[in-house]
């Protein structure tokens, strides 16, 4: 429980400046690490979530990409590499960020939009993720040796159902509209939608020089391609 006081207004007085800067001077005297401008971004510390002493944690190495003009076609079923307009979606670190304690990682988000999808086929019945995409974040490490993160994001761009509607039973008729299902998903896909992906590295001992986003379809029967546009990426390091 908190222990700094505060003071509270009494019906029918007449509260003074003193009276109402009071408790926001307690909570200033109370926690030194504040400041009445806001001007300390980075004040909270291991102490806050650890009662054991333990060194201050902050960022470091923050990179980032951006870029909003070129394209990058995805047709393939194996993870390549995000490359918009020949630009890939990477960020680089030189020389390779290092870990220095123990317990540090590395924070590293990713998001691109859906532009287009190309032609749509769609089998009777879906199998699992067909109709699906993933993305992945994967980093190199200071041996030049890729790693996946252990995560993959996936993204469905028909809604289209993996169960067989054919003949739902309606009260005194049996209707067939399974088709009509298909029909719509194939011409209807999603477009213009955000993806978003998010990992973290832990200790990596020869450190890390590159991280990137790829890509992959699950099937390029059902999908034939889909289009990626307007991505961002930034990472930092997590210290003690």
């Amino acid at each position: 429980m908190s222990t700094i006081k505060t003071n509270p207004a009494i019906p029918g007085k007449v509260a003074t400046a003193a009276d109402a800067n009071a408790t926001y001077a307690a909570i200033q005297t109370g926690t030194a690490a504040l400041s009445d401008l806001n001007e300390q971004t980075e004040w909270a510390s291991w102490y806050h979530v650890d009662s054991a002493t333990q060194e201050s944690v902050f960022t470091s190495d923050v990179n980032d990409f951006c870029n909003s003009v070129g394209i990058f076609d995805l047709l393939v079923e194996n993870f390549t590499v995000v490359d918009l307009g020949g630009t890939p979606m990477r960020m680089t670190y030189t020389p390779a960020v290092t870990y220095q304690n123990g317990n540090e990682f590395m924070r590293v988000h990713a998001d691109i939009n859906v532009d287009d999808v190309g032609v749509i086929t769609l089998p009777n019945i879906l199998n699992g993720a067909q109709d699906c995409f993933f993305l992945q974040l994967w980093y190199r490490d200071g041996a030049g040796t890729y790693h996946a993160f252990p995560c993959k994001w996936g993204y469905s761009v028909t809604n289209m159902l993996t169960e067989d509607t054919t003949a739902i039973d309606i009260p005194f008729t049996i209707y067939d509209d399974h088709q009509e299902f298909i029909d719509y998903a194939m011409v209807h896909p999603r477009r213009r939608f955000r993806c978003s992906v998010t990992g973290f590295i832990p200790i990596v001992a020869s450190g890390i020089d590159r991280i990137e986003l790829r890509a992959r379809l699950v099937d390029n029967v059902v999908v034939s391609a889909v289009s990626f546009k307007e991505a961002t990426m930034t990472s930092m390091m997590i210290r003690r």
